[in-house]
C-alpha cells in the first residue's frame, strides 16, 4: 500500500513561479500605460517640415552676422520681467542700420520660462561698425519665479543677421557673443 500524501498544487513552488512571469509582465505594462498617460508631451512640433526649411534662413543669418565680424556685449540687470537690457554692438564691417534687435533667452528644458526683449536703438554711427541697444526683459509665459543658474541659449538677430551662444547665470550679469 502506498500511503505516499499528494500535496495540493497551490502548495508546490514551480505552479506559482510560472504565474509570477506572466504576472509581472501584466504588472508592467499596467505600470507602463499609466505613465505613457500621465506624462503625454505632444507632438515636438506642428509645424516641423516649416521649420526644417527655415533652417536656412537662420543660417543665411548667422553667416551674414560672421562676413560682418559682429561681438556683441550683453548687460542684463537681471532675468527676470521687467529687467533693463543693454546691448553694445561692434563690426568690423559697415552693418545694416537696425532701428531694433530682438533679444531671447531660451530655457534649455522649459519652454514656458524663455524670455525676449526688443531692443531699440539708442545712438547713430554714420559708418554703422558700432551700435547701442536697450529695452527691457518681457517674460513669454507667468515664470515660475526660479532664477537659479541655468545655462541660457542666447540669440540676439535682427531681420537680416543672428548671433547665439549660451551663457550661464541666475541673477544677471555681463557677457560677450561673437558670430561664429
Amino acid at each position: 500500500m502506498n500511503t505516499h500524501a499528494v500535496t495540493p498544487w497551490y502548495r508546490q513552488p514551480w505552479p506559482w513561479f510560472l504565474i509570477a512571469l506572466p504576472a509581472t509582465a501584466v504588472i508592467a505594462g499596467i505600470a507602463t500605460a499609466i505613465i505613457a498617460a500621465r506624462g503625454f508631451d505632444g507632438p515636438v512640433a506642428a509645424d516641423y517640415y516649416k521649420q526644417g526649411l527655415a533652417i536656412n534662413d537662420e543660417v543665411a543669418r548667422a553667416q551674414l552676422a560672421r562676413d560682418l565680424g559682429l561681438e556683441a556685449r550683453i548687460e542684463l540687470a537681471g532675468i527676470t520681467d521687467g529687467d533693463r537690457v543693454r546691448v553694445e554692438l561692434d563690426a568690423r564691417h559697415a552693418m545694416p542700420p537696425e532701428a531694433a534687435v530682438r533679444l531671447r533667452l531660451v530655457h534649455p528644458g522649459r519652454p514656458g520660462e524663455d524670455r525676449t526683449a526688443v531692443l531699440s536703438r539708442q545712438d547713430v554711427d554714420p559708418e554703422n561698425r558700432r551700435a547701442v541697444y536697450v529695452g527691457t526683459l518681457q517674460a513669454v509665459a507667468p515664470t515660475s519665479g526660479y532664477v537659479g543658474p541655468v545655462s541660457w541659449q542666447v540669440i540676439l538677430e535682427s531681420q537680416q543677421w543672428r548671433i547665439d551662444d549660451s551663457f550661464t547665470a541666475g541673477g544677471g550679469g555681463r557677457f560677450t557673443l561673437q558670430a561664429r
